[in-house]
């Protein structure tokens, strides 16, 4: 039973910042129309405030009975209420902040309270912020309020998520942090609160409190009200101003101080009646202790969550749990009823907190505890997206823009592969396999791998390789010489798109714009009988040897037409196919496990397509080619094919070296431009 009093008469004390939700009481249904109010009693509500500022409570309640007009009035630790008919909810501030927390006074920790209403977290489908804005979703924005900067000062925990977000992929750029730096200060405006669906994500770091209504001898109802300053001032010479910008703007729901500006849990039905795919965190005192905030919620969240705390919070216990819980959405990946419940308890429950007891005017502080709260309805809300792209040099996600090493020779009409490396957030490998998560992958629109089941990772010489990441919640997964489907451009852009299905409807998802770069090199072929160069023009697929040693220069097309310079005839041109065996014999190794048979051009054509032909996805899974080095953290990854040759790729996965001592083969990535000269078709019939 005593508990049951001690909940009756729990009152809000004002200052207080971290966002939470409890259940019970009514809704007042009466709902400020500021158009329809007329100015006479919205004066006459700042007279009243003018009139009874500073006295007791108790003579402030006495001398507000005795107006006719009044239809009630709440009274809570930090605040007390009143409305006249037909006019707007005023509030009285009745003391100053306390400087340790977010509104009370300090007070040591005892056992907790029994928690009410602590329903248990049912385990729902994923989704992503944003996940409404198609290709755009990665582009998340979210939206960080700070209006009492200027009192938390580095204890402000709106500093958490600002500092946490700004630099990540999805937010940088896109995070809206607004802030009163002084007490004066009026960078926040009641049009940041009306903006809230412009964000997938929002953070209002505030003072919440509470009044109950006041029945016979001054006692307090159970009908309670919440209120969550906005940290908005007005001028007492502006109140029409005030009044009409209010009704200009359809502004409901709010209460109003002698100059300053109070939102009710109405407030945000009327002006967001339809929350979906949105995180929100309400950081303020004592929201959970009236059920006003968590039905309004309820009723407005189609997929989304609400945090906040139950009582007093302290500023410093506020960061530390917020710290944590974005540290498990973002560096974890875990979608927000996830990191909720992996935040540590001794973050988030138990905390120290009080409320106070007894007749108004006469309370005792109780010392109690408080703990951080969460509504929650349909999808569970992944604050980044869960999936990205790993440079395979670098081993960090892949930048806009960067060359992507493509395997094959572009512009020569055969398709490219390439092998894609991707992070997976939020999800242990069993997790990923029991609720049979997939993987689809697009190239400039075309889907070049569609629902792949990429775990468990059975076969270790399949074309997919698992590997742990930074944390049992993250998962690197090589897809190994994907056929891209398409022949790519030189020089050009490239879309990439990634998908990570937690469902036939929800996944995460990541675009970006890589380059192909170009397939122009110069080829470098050493043997004991001196040296080769090679020249290829990938733009109109131009091939030119060099043999300085001979004095001899010969071109190939894109036909298969070979070009000789003869004496006396000038430039010929023949597809002699005796050539083949010709240009073989000046290969200075034996390349026989590779076949020297060109798909385009001419034999000569095929040195240079071994830089597309010849990759480390395919000499993987080549029974006569061993690696003996690369991988993570490697510069150069290393081959040894037939026990013999020597195959090397640098850097970006692109083919550098054959080496089968005394000859190699080496390969210079550099832009070249060749003319084809002009010359007559030169063929004999033997050689047809």
């Amino acid at each position: 039973m005593r508990l049951l009093y001690l909940f009756s008469l729990l009152l809000v004390l004002f200052s207080c910042n971290e966002s939470k939700k409890d259940k019970a009481s009514s809704i007042n249904e009466v709902l400020e129309d500021f158009s329809k109010m007329p100015d006479s009693v919205f004066l006459k509500g700042f007279a009243i405030l003018d009139t009874i500022q500073l006295k007791p409570v108790t003579e402030m309640v006495k001398e507000l009975r005795q107006i006719p007009e009044l239809q009630e009035i709440g009274v809570g630790d930090e605040l007390l209420s009143f409305r006249l008919k037909n006019g707007p909810t005023m509030l009285i501030r009745l003391k100053e902040f306390s400087s340790l927390t977010k509104g009370g006074t300090a007070s040591a920790a005892i056992p907790s309270m029994t928690i009410l209403n602590n329903k248990q977290i049912e385990e729902n489908a994923s989704n992503v912020v944003g996940a409404q804005r198609g290709e755009n979703r990665q582009n998340k924005k979210a939206f960080v309020l700070a209006p009492y900067l200027w009192y938390f000062k580095s204890d402000d925990d709106a500093k958490v998520p600002y500092s946490k977000l700004k630099n990540h992929r999805n937010y940088k750029g896109n995070v809206n942090y607004k802030s009163n730096e002084t007490e004066a200060s009026q960078t926040i405006t009641i049009d940041d609160y009306l903006s809230f669906n412009d964000f997938d994500m929002v953070y209002l770091s505030s003072h919440g409190s509470k009044t109950c209504q006041v029945v016979e001898n001054t006692e307090k109802s159970n009908t309670c009200y919440t209120f969550i300053s906005t940290g908005i001032k007005f001028k007492s010479s502006e109140l029409k101003n005030l009044k009409n910008q209010l009704s200009s703007k359809n502004v409901t729901g709010i209460g109003l101080g002698k100059e300053d500006i109070y939102l009710r849990p109405e407030f945000f039905s009327i002006t967001y009646p339809d929350i979906n795919n949105k995180l929100f965190i309400f950081s303020a005192c004592e929201l959970g202790q009236h059920g006003d905030v968590e039905n309004t919620f309820n009723n407005i969240i189609q997929n989304g969550q609400l945090f906040y705390w139950q009582n007093i919070i302290y500023s410093d216990d506020a960061s530390r749990a917020f710290g944590a819980f974005y540290d498990r959405m973002l560096l974890y990946g875990e979608n927000a009823p996830t990191a909720f419940n992996n935040t540590p308890d001794s973050l988030k429950n138990n905390l120290p907190s009080y409320y106070l007891e007894g007749p108004i005017g006469k309370q005792d502080t109780i010392k109690t505890t408080t703990y951080l709260r969460m509504t929650t309805q349909g999808n569970a809300m992944h604050i980044i997206e869960p999936i990205s792209f790993i440079d395979e040099k670098t081993k960090k996600e892949l930048q806009e823009g960067t060359v992507y090493p493509f395997e094959g020779i572009l512009e020569d009409d055969e398709p490219e592969e390439a092998s894609f490396t991707m992070e997976f957030l939020g999800y242990t490998v069993q997790e990923m396999e029991d609720k049979g998560m997939t993987f689809s992958l697009k190239v400039d629109g075309n889907t070049v791998l569609d629902h792949i089941s990429f775990v468990p990772d059975t076969d270790p010489n399949d074309d997919i390789e698992v590997k742990g990441g930074k944390n049992e919640k993250t998962t690197l997964v090589t897809f190994k010489g994907v056929n891209l489907k398409k022949d790519l451009k030189k020089n050009s852009s490239v879309k990439l798109e990634a998908l990570f299905h937690f469902s036939e409807e929800n996944y995460g998802y990541q675009m970006i714009n890589v380059s192909t770069g170009s397939s122009d090199m110069r080829i470098v072929m050493k043997g004991p009988d001196g040296t080769i160069n090679m020249f290829f023009d990938a733009e109109n697929y131009a091939l030119k040897m060099t043999h300085p040693a001979e004095n001899a220069t010969l071109y190939s097309d894109e036909e298969g037409f070979i070009y000789m310079n003869v004496p006396g005839q000038g430039w010929i041109k023949t597809k002699m196919g005796q050539m083949a065996a010709m240009i073989a014999n000046v290969v200075p190794m034996n390349m026989d496990f590779l076949a020297l048979e060109p798909t385009k051009g001419s034999v000569m054509h095929k040195i240079a397509a071994f830089a597309g032909d010849i990759t480390i996805a395919k000499l993987e899974n080549e029974p006569r080619a061993k690696k003996i080095s690369g991988g993570i953290g490697s510069e150069k990854t290393v081959f040894i094919a037939d026990g013999r040759v020597t195959i090397t790729f640098d850097d970006k996965k692109r083919l550098e070296s054959l080496v089968e001592l005394p000859s190699s083969i080496r390969y210079y990535y550099e832009e070249q431009e060749i003319t084809i000269p002009n010359a007559q078709i030169f063929s004999m019939p033997s050689f047809q």
